[in-house]
């Protein structure tokens, strides 16, 4: 017996970690090209799909797969339908890992599991290039993913003189909710839906699971791998919340559909290993299973995607303004490839930049109408803005951590120069409600022409503002020299409203308050349209592609 327990120990642990240390390899070795597809994927559900089943397929890790696009939704870099499209695809491309195993055990590939591990070793601790290396490591998770099953299959025949086990899994693992249950909760300890199928065909081959008991565990191992996503969308936004879920629904959805019809589904994994592979191991009935499963889920939902969307959109509601004091594009899930978190940090400076151009509007129609409540709004929106600073300054910092290329380490002080001027717009428009509060205390008035002048002021900063948020999510340089010519004319509007305040003043049309504070005030929209051509992506002498 203490054989067995080592045994179980030792080789659920190296099948665990060979799992693990495969997936992250590949990963590695291929994760740049893996994030760069995600990062711009558009496009319909079934390109989606295709490229989270190719994906997949090439990391061998469902979780990383779901879990990055859980992040790029956050970042506001995916949709919700792309995002459930690659969840469709992770789905299956994961399954090759079981297919691996099954064919391990056919082909007593368990043997080669040492030689496998040692060159693996060799490639990684001799080569020089990264992905050689990453590769390396990969192939080593594989020798050690074989070696564990190897040890667990060696304690095979003392599994199956196990008088408490049998006991155990007839009157136990043979009920289908017990059995799913123990697939859930031991992928959701374990991380890892490969591992817990892996097991779950050691205990088949020793006779302790029948082909029924080990689908079910096979369904809940698909409910149980759900709970990484889950933990990853509890500091995101509505959108990647919504994408967790339905990863999670849609398994479980799946999940009942077979469950109900588990008879017919044990005699179509039959037929169809039968017809694939003559032997109809127990090993490759698992294996085709799994595979079979997540490929009739794909079918059933892709068809219904758009439904599937409403349905998420109506479960899974936005709970009023929970964001709107904190960053919701900001995740640490993308740190690790920069060009997302880039991309993330645009989306929250252009954010950004839409609350104090709110700002600008709201404290000027306190001006005209003498509205309150508008200023109780510029200072809410101020407190925003203050944190925004902070927390996509720290965000940006995290991200010059990372390996970057030359043209994205050029970015970094560049978007935090726009952080920088966003925040000083909001300082100036919490000077202007300072006016504006004074101006309503005191019953000063402005006259008509004085009015209209401001809202010429106003409406050509507006267009800048309008320029500059359309150049956060664009390379079109061409902005730059438009926010250029109408900051110039903003210097030109101010002189003169200023030179025909003169006038006015003299000609006692205006009272010297009146006029001292409306002064101040043009001054003020002068200085948020020169902080307003300051925010870009770019120098004057073009503009980097936030690409790597």
């Amino acid at each position: 017996m203490r054989e067995l327990i080592f045994g179980l120990i030792g080789g659920t642990a190296l099948l665990m970690y060979g799992v693990d240390k495969m997936g992250e390899g590949l990963e590695k070795a291929s994760g740049e090209m893996m994030k760069k597809i995600l990062s711009v994927l558009t496009g319909k559900v079934w390109s989606a799909f295709l490229v989270g089943t190719f994906l997949t397929a090439l990391v061998q890790s469902s979780t990383a797969i779901t879990v990055l696009t859980v992040g790029f939704v956050n970042a506001g870099l995916m949709k919700l339908p792309q995002a459930i499209g690659i969840i469709y695809g992770a789905n299956i491309g994961t399954t090759i890992t079981a297919q691996l195993m099954a064919f391990s055990f056919q082909f007593k590939l368990t043997d080669i599991a040492l030689p496998v591990l040692g060159i693996g070793f060799l490639i990684s601790y001799l080569s020089k290039n990264k992905t050689a290396k990453n590769f390396g490591d990969a192939l080593m998770g594989f020798g050690m993913m074989f070696l564990g099953l190897k040890i667990l299959n060696q304690g095979v025949p003392i599994l199956e003189k196990s008088e408490t086990l049998k006991y155990f899994f007839e009157h136990y693992g043979s009920i289908p909710p017990i059995a799913i249950l123990m697939g859930a909760v031991a992928t959701a300890l374990v991380h890892s839906s490969s591992a817990t199928i892996g097991l779950t065909m050691i205990l088949a081959q020793a006779g302790l699971l029948d082909l029924r008991a080990s689908i079910c565990i096979m369904l809940g191992d698909n409910i149980g791998t759900c709970v990484t996503a889950q933990l990853a969308s509890l500091t995101g936004n509505i959108n990647a919340r919504r994408t967790a879920w339905a990863h999670t629904l849609y398994n479980i959805f799946g999940v009942v559909l077979v469950a109900l019809i588990l008879p017919f589904f044990v005699k179509i994994v039959q037929v169809t290993t039968l017809y694939l592979q003559p032997s109809n191991a127990i090993n490759a009935q698992i294996a085709n299973a799994h595979t079979i499963f997540n490929v009739l889920s794909a079918v059933i939902f892709l068809p219904l995607t758009n439904q599937y969307v409403k349905l998420l959109e109506t479960l899974i509601r936005s709970k009023g303004n929970e964001d709107e004091d904190t960053p919701i594009y900001l995740n640490d899930l993308l740190l690790d490839t920069p060009v997302a978190a880039f991309q993330a940090s645009l989306s929250e400076t252009r954010r950004g930049a839409e609350i104090v151009k709110k700002m600008i509007n709201n404290v000027m129609q306190a001006f005209y109408t003498n509205d309150e409540k508008s200023l109780e709004t510029v200072k809410k929106y101020e407190v925003t803005i203050n944190t925004l600073q902070k927390d996509i300054t720290s965000y940006i910092v995290d991200i010059s951590k990372r390996p970057l290329s030359d043209r994205l380490s050029a970015l970094v002080p560049v978007m935090i120069n726009n952080i920088n001027n966003i925040e000083r717009i909001g300082d100036h428009a919490i000077d202007m409600v300072g006016l504006a509060t004074t101006k309503i205390d005191r019953q000063l008035t402005f006259s008509k022409d004085a009015v209209d002048e401001l809202k010429g002021m106003q409406s050509v900063i507006i267009q800048m503002f309008d320029n500059a948020i359309e150049l956060l999510d664009s390379k079109n340089t061409g902005l730059i020299y438009k926010n250029m010519e109408l900051e110039s004319k903003i210097d030109s509007m101010a002189e003169n409203i200023l030179k025909t305040h003169l006038v006015r003043l003299e000609n006692g049309a205006c009272s010297v308050e009146s006029g001292v504070l409306y002064s101040d005030l043009v001054n003020y929209l002068e200085r948020v349209a020169d902080h307003i051509y300051k925010i870009n992506i770019t120098s004057t002498e073009g503009a980097p592609e936030i690409s790597d």
